[in-house]
């Protein structure tokens, strides 16, 4: 991924997309503009999700980097190839790729390293995908007593006869949201709040 100035800006293999995809929307946040382009070039085009082939995407496509730079909207095309560029010569080439595993094919010698899944980006035609921000939940912040699931009110008391469970329940992530691990949290706290609301 490269940002508006042409640079990369976060560890894009630092783990599988489940684990990362509710973080890196806060790393893009932060980033000139608020976007960020995702950059692959044919050898790895055929493992993308089929989220990149909906209709509603932002995708340039280019048989060079050079065209390629040319169509990345807001992206300074300069430093974006010189970046590929140094990337490129980063990848450990040695070690086996494996998209199915944290393979440890990583870079070597650039200032944010990739620890996993590094590819040289070179073979055409190369794709690209704009990608942004957007409000997948809020987890509605209300706090509650975690032995009894009860919800709290702003002097920490307990609310009579009110309890809660799920992504209404605050406190629970922060950094970041592991795929699926709502499910859990509804789960444990929805049967904490239904047994404690039973003995109420």
């Amino acid at each position: 991924m490269v940002n508006a100035t042409g640079r990369r800006f976060v560890n894009e293999g630092a783990d599988f997309r489940n684990y990362t995809y509710a973080k890196y929307g806060r790393v893009i946040l932060n980033q000139p503009d608020q976007f960020a382009w995702q950059i692959f070039d044919s050898k790895v085009t055929h493992l993308l999700r089929d989220e990149y082939r909906i209709k509603r995407i932002t995708k340039v496509t280019a048989p060079t980097l050079e065209a390629l730079a040319e169509k990345l909207e807001g992206v300074d095309s300069r430093t974006f190839l010189h970046e590929i560029k140094s990337y490129n010569a980063a990848v450990d080439t040695d070690t086996v790729f494996d998209p199915n595993v944290k393979d440890g094919r990583g870079t070597r010698g650039v200032d944010i390293p990739k620890s996993n899944w590094a590819n040289t980006i070179e073979q055409g035609p190369f794709e690209a995908y704009q990608v942004g921000c957007g409000i997948t939940f809020t987890f509605g912040g209300l706090r509650i007593d975690p032995e009894t699931a009860q919800v709290l009110d702003n002097g920490l008391a307990p609310i009579p006869g009110l309890f809660a469970a799920g992504e209404l329940v605050g406190g629970v992530f922060f950094f970041n949201y592991p795929g699926g691990t709502g499910l859990i949290n509804g789960s444990v706290f929805g049967r904490l709040a239904g047994s404690s609301a039973g003995d109420a």
